[in-house]
């Protein structure tokens, strides 16, 4: 158990349960990529999660309005719900974002652009012949 979740008994539903009257639009982005996030996947494996992904997602933008939401976040979520329950995915996403991640990784996206221009490096010396066949198409 995280200390976070030990140290904060049942704040995650508190939070969870709490109407936020403030407008902002990554709750609409969140409900635009719920259906996005399990792609080849059974549809009864979507129908099991895509609640437990909207209430992490929701409960995280509320507790970080400043961090808010982007895409890719569902990824990270959705795959921590198929081993950990609700509130655990919670914390652990809480940990991955807050405490690992550089604090504007998803904000500036400076930290994303990073990245993917290592991956592309990378993937450019390892595999030239795929990268070639990519720019091509």
């Amino acid at each position: 158990m995280l200390i976070d979740q030990e140290m904060n008994t049942n704040y995650y539903f508190i939070l969870r349960d709490h109407n936020i009257d403030y407008p902002n639009p990554c709750f609409n982005q969140i409900e635009l990529d719920l259906k996005r996030t399990f792609p080849g996947d059974p549809q009864e494996i979507v129908d099991k999660y895509i609640g437990s992904l909207r209430n992490v997602l929701n409960t995280f933008l509320k507790r970080n309005p400043t961090i808010g939401y982007c895409q890719g976040m569902n990824f990270i979520v959705g795959n921590l719900l198929k081993h950990l329950n609700e509130e655990e995915s919670f914390w652990v996403f809480v940990q991955i974002v807050e405490n690992m991640l550089p604090i504007d990784y998803y904000s500036h996206m400076l930290g994303i652009l990073t990245d993917q221009r290592i991956f592309n490096n990378l993937l450019t010396k390892k595999f030239p012949k795929l990268v070639a066949h990519m720019q091509n198409h």
